[in-house]
């Protein structure tokens, strides 16, 4: 996975189960730091997963642990 593929992905999740305005502009802002911090974002996105993660969705989190974190 690229960075730009991780950029990419992190986008899809938060537009996916971040729904408070305020707390998806702020993610958005970390997303697109030169320096992405992949795994303080995936901490934030956990309580608006639960229940509701679909199996792509869960893969692509895997890979994102499994290369950025």
């Amino acid at each position: 996975m690229t960075i730009d593929e991780l950029r990419l992905n992190l986008r899809h999740l938060i537009d996916v189960y971040v729904l408070d305005q305020t707390l998806r502009a702020r993610l958005l802002v970390l997303v697109a730091r030169p320096n992405v911090p992949a795994k303080d974002i995936l901490v934030e996105l956990e309580p608006f997963q639960l229940g509701r993660l679909n199996q792509a969705d869960s893969k692509i989190i895997k890979e994102i642990s499994f290369y950025f974190c």
